[in-house]
């Protein structure tokens, strides 16, 4: 006898009517995004599919090569996946990783990415070229990557959609700013 199992879902239609679908928001938003980055690519590309493919699906890897030399931060979502790691690890209870459940509160909240080098501007290319040289095996698209960073990485924020700020806040801000400045003055 199974049990009957209720699932929360994200369910997205595709310009042919197609319905997919996925685990969470992001996942859903990245399909959505990929027609438009291809597209992005295409054009950042002056036209070259291959190319533009290549960079399309080999994303995280130009972008961490990209990020080579950059020094990481643990950001807010960085530390909830580590506190809800640790609370899986809780449930589960085995011996083996008792000294990580003990310490789990300490681990949450000194937890650190390693650190990096600092690395000059040309370094960074360096290690970039070499990077996704070793991916595609092919010198040449990685130069033409280095060469058009700015490019690239503008193709891969199509499809994001940014949120305006409204005339109201800028307006409250700039009044708050004022006032705060005015205070300070008066000090």
């Amino acid at each position: 006898m199974s049990e009957a199992e209720i699932k929360q879902v994200v369910a997205v239609k595709d310009a042919n009517g197609e319905m997919h679908y996925f685990q969470n928001k992001t996942e859903a938003n990245n399909f959505l995004r990929r027609p438009k980055i291809a597209a992005a690519m295409l054009e950042a590309t002056g036209g070259n599919q291959e190319l533009a493919d290549w960079l399309v699906e080999n994303q995280d890897t130009v972008e961490a090569a990209f990020d080579t030399g950059t020094i990481k931060r643990v950001t807010k979502s960085d530390k909830k996946k580590l506190v809800k790691a640790l609370e899986a690890l809780k449930e589960i209870g085995d011996a083996k990783v008792e000294f990580l459940i003990e310490n789990a509160d300490a681990i949450a909240d000194s937890f650190r990415w390693p650190s990096v080098k600092r690395l000059k501007e040309d370094e960074k290319e360096a290690q970039a070229s070499k990077i996704l040289t070793d991916a595609s095996n092919n010198e040449d698209l990685a130069n033409w990557t280095i060469a058009n960073k700015d490019v690239v990485i503008a193709a891969y924020k199509a499809g994001k959609v940014k949120r305006e700020i409204s005339q109201k806040a800028l307006d409250g801000l700039a009044a708050y700013r004022e006032k705060m400045r005015k205070e300070k003055e008066a000090a």
